[in-house]
């Protein structure tokens, strides 16, 4: 759990970047979408480049977070420059050996000119019909940099001034071992990744087989989130959003349109929506516009501090805001990824479950989107749903979501109480919430020296008469992975355990006076 919390607290920045990243996309896109024109038409050219600038920052930011990730992994666990640099140049060289080694023959999207690196033309004769890129490995090629570079500091520090080699001094020693075991791991990631495509792949496949079956979509919309957090949904969506895989549609000229998203475009501008597309995106309209802010408002409620609660507030109305005009499903899932994977699992399967539901009650509400970016790409927010209010053929299926919706703010509103007052810590029921608050309490002095307690979604707040009987070590060992002496107490880091610790310290307390009073 320590570490859990500590590589959590570690990638809470990238994460608050990211958050940044979706606010900068989201305003671009609203003040650019030719989707809202029935809105505001903007016409004045230096407020569209600067919407067109700020979507270049959104989607370079998003698109890469993975990199961010490896800075700031590296940046903490190492030496601060030695590390950077030293991340940066193996990041590049993983990338370069994937682009060189790996299969020419993979699909498209299994590529990425991540950062612009292509190579156009080569003495290689397997590389010199076309342009290739780097493999695309999102958040995975990211974790294989960032160990080996960690490692390799540690290494480094370690390395004797003696010997033939004198004149490389330690840095220097970081940044060739971290490229020369970075090359070998893109290496050996180029020749093993068309395996896992291959068996991504056959799932698709499976999906593809029978899109109107909701235990396919189901599985489509598990998967779809699963693979947006490891930054790789464009393996998963591109064949069903813009592919034949999503469908087919002929138009009133002949043409045939393939694609999810593509056919309900097409579709929405010739008036003539025929009720199949939109099956992949329809539940994004209830996650964005509803679910999330349950979640959001959930970790909201679990703050018992009422200083606390007022201090951050404006944080959460914005953050919903976000999240009903953007969407912020992807810093959220990330959070849950690191900080409390059971109610992330929780989330992968409610989202399921709405793929599965929408689809077996013939409920379609697509994407009006005629760009090419699946990563970058905002479905479900809160103006697109009410520029479809004018649309008569859509009414019921507006109603429809909507009463989803409002089920799905409550559901996911209780699941996340359920969770962090319950789920939390002990789900089998061994102990361990007993031992993590009587370790707590010894740790802190004792219940006489507590003068108040309070717990958030990821912090514990403890203020105690004599400051002299607290145990840090004893804390960091039951799993904190900070503890910071602030105004309000000390701020104990135990992760999505807090409340329930929290809860069960108090429980003592009570227990405590009773016995007293007895």
């Amino acid at each position: 759990m320590r570490r859990r919390n500590s590589f959590f607290e570690v990638l809470q920045f990238p994460l608050e970047v990211l958050f940044f990243a979706v606010i900068l996309l989201g305003i671009g896109n609203l003040l650019t979408s030719s989707m809202f024109s029935s809105f505001w038409v903007i016409r004045n050219p230096y407020v569209l480049m600067i919407a067109e600038a700020l979507m270049r920052i959104g989607s370079f930011l998003i698109t890469n977070f993975p990199f961010l990730f490896v800075i700031r992994l590296v940046s903490v666990k190492g030496g601060g420059a030695a590390t950077n640099i030293s991340g940066l140049a193996g990041y590049a060289a993983f990338l370069v050996m994937t682009m060189f080694f790996t299969k020419t023959n993979l699909q498209a999207t299994a590529y990425s000119s991540i950062f612009g690196i292509s190579i156009a033309s080569s003495s290689v004769e397997a590389l010199s019909t076309t342009t290739h890129y780097p493999l695309q490995t999102g958040v995975i090629g990211a974790i294989f940099v960032s160990l080996i570079t960690v490692s390799s500091y540690k290494r480094s520090r370690g390395r004797s001034q003696y010997g033939f080699f004198a004149f490389i001094d330690r840095d220097a020693y970081c940044v060739i071992r971290t490229v020369f075991f970075c090359c070998l791991s893109g290496i050996a990631t180029a020749l093993l990744w068309p395996y896992l495509l291959s068996g991504l792949q056959q799932i698709l496949n499976f999906i593809a087989a029978d899109t109107t079956n909701p235990i396919n979509l189901t599985l489509y919309g598990v998967l779809d989130r699963f693979m947006s957090v490891l930054n790789l949904n464009t393996l998963t969506r591109q064949p069903f959003w813009y592919g034949a895989d999503g469908g087919t549609w002929i138009n009133n000229v002949g043409g045939s349109i393939a694609g999810d998203v593509n056919i309900w475009a097409k579709q929405l501008a010739a008036g003539s929506l025929t009720g199949m597309a939109g099956r992949f995106i329809t539940p994004y309209y209830v996650l964005n516009l509803f679910a999330a802010p349950g979640m959001i408002w959930a970790v909201y409620s679990l703050k018992t501090d009422l200083i606390d609660r007022r201090r951050t507030r404006l944080f959460f109305i914005l953050a919903t805001i976000v999240s009903l005009f953007s969407g912020t499903l992807l810093p959220l899932e990330l959070v849950l990824f690191l900080l409390c994977p059971l109610l992330f699992l929780m989330h992968l399967a409610y989202t399921g479950v709405l793929f599965g539901v929408f689809q077996a009650m013939h409920v379609y509400l697509g994407f009006n989107y005629t760009g090419t970016s699946t990563i970058t790409a905002m479905p479900g927010t809160l103006m697109e749903f009410l520029s479809y209010l004018n649309n008569p053929t859509l009414r019921h299926t507006l109603i429809v979501v909507a009463v989803v919706g409002v089920v799905s703010f409550f559901v996911y509103f209780l699941m996340t109480q359920l969770y962090f007052r319950h789920l939390a810590v002990d789900l089998f029921k061994v102990g361990d919430t007993d031992r993590m608050v009587a370790g707590t309490i010894k740790a802190v002095g004792g219940l006489t020296n507590i003068k108040m307690i309070h717990s958030s979604a990821a912090v514990l707040t403890v203020q105690v008469f004599d400051p002299n009987l607290m145990d840090i070590q004893r804390l960091k060992e039951l799993g904190a992975s900070r503890i910071t002496d602030t105004k309000a107490g000390y701020a104990i880091s135990y992760g999505a355990a807090s409340t329930m610790v929290r809860m069960g310290m108090n429980k003592s307390m009570r227990d405590s006076i009773r016995q007293v009073r007895s």
